[in-house]
């Protein structure tokens, strides 16, 4: 068992295009070893991972696009207003839905609840459905509850958990071995505290290592990083191995022309048109993710370290502009 000043910290890059991983780097802290086999936590990157499970279930005809929210959960009884609110909505944080009671004494409920994470994804369900959403429809308004509802959604559907569809459907399919849900195994790096200035790993065996499963559809995925450019890769090229192609165009496309988030992705490109660029950063606050998908040159770029905070962002941006001035496409 590997002590708390044991283990290891650091960083890692990799680049990935439509043949799946093309390179990876690492920066081991202090002389740190990082094993390629090493799981990075990646927040709320795995939104990006969630839609896609959503999509692949489109394709498998277990769900369809255009579903209002309400459809989606039909043994649930709704309030009016979500009877025309699309799924689409949801996954572009336009349908109205913030994270307003999610706070600290939530989220520690939330962690001691004995009930098993599905069944506490339902009971949450009922609480958001049972009242209009608190904002204004059609405003993007970032919340981690609406990838909560779609992972829910899934559930309803498959009638599995969302961790066993989308060990099922997402990482089986794209073959990646090395991913899971929640802290990251303890024999590899532990996210990390910021503390002013010092970093204090924490356990992964504790509750406050990652937020409760009851939200992992909008942020608990790990991943090895060559896991994580064979995910990127999906979005790369004209026949993507994880759904058609003109799924991927569906899912890339907001639910409103003048929205630029869509499908677990922020969106860059000329309007009116599909994105060229896609980009997302995810953190639980112990660690810190950081994905681009140029789809213009056929690139995907991703930073992964185990310091939260503006310091974890810091150390993937200086990743991101070093491993992207070594790829020959820009």
């Amino acid at each position: 068992m590997r002590g708390a000043g044991a283990t290891p910290s650091g960083a890692v890059g990799v680049t990935c295009s439509e043949a799946g991983v093309s390179g990876i780097i690492s920066q081991g802290e202090d002389g740190a070893v990082l094993d390629p086999s090493f799981r990075w936590h990646i927040g709320s990157n795995t939104k990006a991972m969630t839609a896609a499970l959503y999509a692949r279930m489109v394709d498998v005809g277990r769900c369809r696009w255009g579903a209002s929210v309400a459809s989606l959960f039909p043994a649930i009884a709704s309030h009016p207003a979500w009877a025309d609110i699309r799924v689409e909505e949801l996954l572009s944080h336009s349908a109205g839905l913030t994270d307003t009671f999610v706070d600290g004494r939530w989220l520690d409920a939330r962690r001691a609840d004995g009930k098993p994470a599905r069944e506490q994804r339902r009971d949450l369900v009922k609480r958001i459905l049972s009242g209009a959403p608190p904002e204004r429809r059609g405003v993007y308004r970032y919340g981690n509850l609406n990838y909560v509802l779609v992972g829910a959604a899934v559930e309803e559907t498959a009638n599995v958990s969302w961790e066993e569809a989308m060990q099922a459907e997402v990482f089986a399919t794209l073959r990646i071995a090395e991913a899971g849900f929640g802290p990251p195994p303890r024999t590899g790096p532990w996210g990390r505290e910021a503390k002013g200035s010092i970093l204090k790993p924490i356990d992964p065996s504790l509750g406050e290592a990652d937020n409760p499963s009851v939200l992992w559809p909008s942020g608990g995925v790990h991943i090895s990083a060559s896991g994580y450019a064979q995910f990127l890769a999906n979005y790369l090229g004209d026949r993507p191995p994880l759904f058609r192609s003109t799924t991927l165009n569906h899912l890339l496309t907001p639910a409103a022309p003048d929205l630029s988030y869509a499908g677990g992705w922020s969106l860059d490109g000329p309007p009116e048109s599909l994105a060229s660029r896609l980009s997302h950063d995810g953190s639980n606050t112990l660690w810190f993710a950081s994905a681009v998908i140029d789809r213009k040159f056929g690139r995907g770029y991703a930073a992964l370290t185990n310091c939260g905070g503006e310091r974890g962002g810091a150390i993937t941006t200086r990743i991101l502009e070093r491993i992207s001035l070594r790829s020959p496409s820009t």
